[in-house]
């Protein structure tokens, strides 16, 4: 962390001091951010696995949303990448530029949030900068381990392969439709609450880890399902779908029963911030990965296969028209 001062109420020292320094838990290598950089432990067994996210106000969150949603926004954008790539969170830096609305009382409430996530999957925080600047940005650079035969290849699938997908689809698009579209569909009371807290605070996937040693390339679910699809078939093969056994949620089903005709199945296919994982695997590891998953409670659904045909079809072998996926610069 840098000491610059900033012509407004809060200063990087203040917050530095007040907020953030509890969450490096005094780790060797975080200087207690007393210097300009850090550094992590490292094995020749153990490999750190990297990746880095950003959130901006207006585009990924707005401006009136709870400090803890923005703090479970950007970590599991982070660790969704992580559990893709088949290691375990280690640790994060932490680059936070504000404005004039950010008082003590957001930095108090996001400060505990990360502390919350952290206790969950046994991360602290290793350093990073503070800035000042007219949108709210979050950017988050999260460091994983993994042995090097477990770390999972995004373009490493197989012809023949199984398509699995964790958890359940949907539920996140239905929530922004809810609380930012507001469109004139047919909500039930019992489930506006729960859509709307699937939108604020997405959970991430931690299977990748798990199982690994049985997965041959896999993706988080964050552009939606189409288009993360296409990045672990990457233009080398294509994929047969049974789009019967794409998982959604009852609330989703519900949703599509009750609303006919104004939205669509693959509505819900394109759009991301599901954070599930899809992966792919060979049929004979079928077994192990449904015993795995139970053990772990973990939701798993074979949702088609790996052909050597380019493109992504049905069962009967017919394209599927809509594959679009979100795009961050639409």
């Amino acid at each position: 962390m840098t000491n610059k001062s900033y012509n407004f109420q809060l200063s990087e020292k203040f917050i530095i001091n007040n907020f953030l320094k509890k969450l490096n838990l005094n780790t060797t290598g975080t200087f207690n951010f007393e210097n300009d950089a850090a550094f992590l432990k490292t094995s020749s067994k153990i490999k750190t696995v990297v990746t880095t996210d950003t959130i901006v106000e207006n585009i990924d969150f707005f401006t009136n949303d709870p400090p803890e949603s923005i703090a479970q926004k950007i970590m599991c954008v982070n660790l969704s990448d992580i559990s893709a790539m088949g290691a375990k969170p280690k640790t994060y830096t932490l680059n936070l530029s504000i404005n004039s609305t950010i008082d003590k009382t957001w930095l108090k409430r996001f400060s505990k949030h990360l502390s919350k996530i952290q206790k969950k999957y046994k991360m602290y925080l290793l350093g990073g900068d503070i800035s000042r600047s007219k949108e709210i940005s979050l950017t988050i650079t999260c460091f994983g381990e993994s042995i090097l035969k477990n770390i999972i290849n995004q373009k490493n699938s197989r012809l023949g392969d199984d398509i699995w997908v964790t958890g359940d689809l949907g539920n996140s698009f239905l929530g922004y439709n809810k609380m930012i579209k507001k469109p004139k569909f047919k909500f039930e009371k019992k489930h506006i609450k729960k859509l709307k807290n699937f939108y604020l605070y997405p959970e991430p996937c931690m299977f990748g880890s798990k199982a690994s040693k049985y997965i041959n390339a896999a993706v988080d679910i964050s552009d939606g399902f189409y288009g993360d699809l296409q990045k672990i078939l990457h233009g080398k093969f294509g994929a047969k779908i049974s789009r019967e056994s794409i998982p959604i949620s009852d609330i989703a089903k519900k949703f599509l029963t009750d609303n006919p005709n104004k939205i669509k199945f693959s509505d819900i296919l394109s759009w991301g911030d599901d954070y599930e994982l899809l992966f792919t695997s060979f049929k004979k590891n079928r077994k192990k990965l449904l015993t795995l998953a139970k053990k772990n409670k973990v939701k798993i659904s074979l949702v088609g296969s790996i052909i050597n045909k380019t493109g992504i079809y049905d069962d009967s072998l017919r394209p599927i028209i809509n594959t679009n996926s979100f795009d961050h610069f639409c």
